[in-house]
């Protein structure tokens, strides 16, 4: 299936008017569609907060706190288990 580029407004507006169906549907289908597009734009939010994340921990300066804070943020929200995580990062050749 392809993928299709949507603005963020589009997506949120869409999120919200998919909450605020929520349970007022009495079709069986039509709900299991309402509750597929939520899934699916809670896992594309998610996709982009982890994105970002990344992108904060790589933008900021090397040896900063505010890095290890940015990657600390990244790897929560990426759901690495803190017993797979070293203390340091690896530095850059």
């Amino acid at each position: 299936m392809a993928n299709v580029l949507v603005t963020e407004n589009f997506l949120e507006d869409t999120y919200r008017l998919v909450v605020f169906l929520d349970g007022s549907l009495d079709n069986p289908t039509m709900e299991a569609v309402r509750k597929r597009i939520e899934n699916e734009i809670t896992e594309k939010l998610k996709a982009k907060k982890r994105r970002q994340s990344f992108t904060d921990y790589k933008m900021a300066a090397h040896g900063t706190e505010e890095r290890k804070t940015a990657r600390q943020n990244y790897l929560d929200e990426a759901g690495i288990h803190k017993d797979w995580r070293t203390t340091s990062e690896r530095q850059p050749d």
